[in-house]
């Protein structure tokens, strides 16, 4: 991947205030990318990362927004319009995980659960779209799950699996609306890998690899479906999961 592969661009990544978003908000800028960092929580996450950025001679900007509320996902969309003109790259990685069976699980952790993973990718995609499609260009990237675009079911994780599944179908949809104004829309799925916890040895047996991911592998993927050189690539989901779910 060019050094400059993202040079100019004006870079959205949400949830991005730690985990595999502020990797992401890292080697976006380090493309040479304005990057928004986004989180929802209290407290100063995404401001130091903004910082830390910005200490690199980055250009970046910090928004606290909870986008699965469209409102909130608005605003975000706004002072980033108000500072940089346009947006070129959205990263949907905002996504909560529960795992509990049907028969536990009350309604407002299924809503929760769904509006975390489905409804903030419709938030967003909807709010960048009138600048892409001004600008004629656009990179939209959303994060899956490994197995998902075959709607596989898992037990105990019935919101999430549903929601990204849905993430997928979504995605394609949009792929084709949006393919002749030069945006494209791709998923990056992810398998088993570090996200802040060592997963369990009996987890990574299942991996044919042997190893879980790393950052670094879905990184790699995500950058490429932004840049420039993947103008002919759309509608595609591309597994980073060492080969589990084959």
């Amino acid at each position: 991947m060019n050094a400059e592969s993202l040079k100019g661009s004006v870079v959205i990544v949400t949830g991005s205030g730690h985990g595999l978003g502020a990797s992401l908000a890292r080697a976006a800028a380090a493309r040479g990318a304005a990057v928004v960092v986004n989180c929802r929580a209290e407290g100063t996450r995404a401001q130091v990362l903004a910082e830390e950025l910005a200490g690199q001679g980055r250009h970046a900007l910090a928004v606290r927004a909870d986008v699965a509320d469209y409102a909130q996902a608005t605003r975000l969309v706004t002072e980033v319009m108000e500072s940089f003109g346009r947006i070129d790259v959205l990263f949907n990685t905002v996504g909560s995980f529960l795992w509990k069976p049907i028969a536990d699980m009350d309604p407002a952790e299924w809503r929760d659960t769904v509006a975390s993973n489905l409804d903030s990718v419709f938030n967003m995609c909807r709010l960048v779209l009138p600048t892409m499609r001004q600008n004629r260009y656009g990179r939209i990237v959303s994060l899956g799950a490994v197995g998902a675009e075959r709607a596989l079911g898992q037990p105990e994780v019935a919101a999430y699996s549903a929601a990204k599944a849905a993430v997928i179908a979504f995605s394609r949809s949009l792929a084709l609306e949006e393919a002749r104004g030069g945006i494209t829309v791709n998923v990056v799925s992810p398998g088993v890998f570090f996200d802040g916890e060592v997963p369990a040895p009996t987890v990574v047996q299942r991996v044919p690899v042997g190893r879980a991911g790393t950052h670094d592998d879905i990184i790699r993927a995500a950058l490429f479906f932004a840049s420039p050189a993947a103008d002919f690539v759309t509608g595609q989901v591309l597994s980073i999961s060492g080969g589990e779910g084959l």
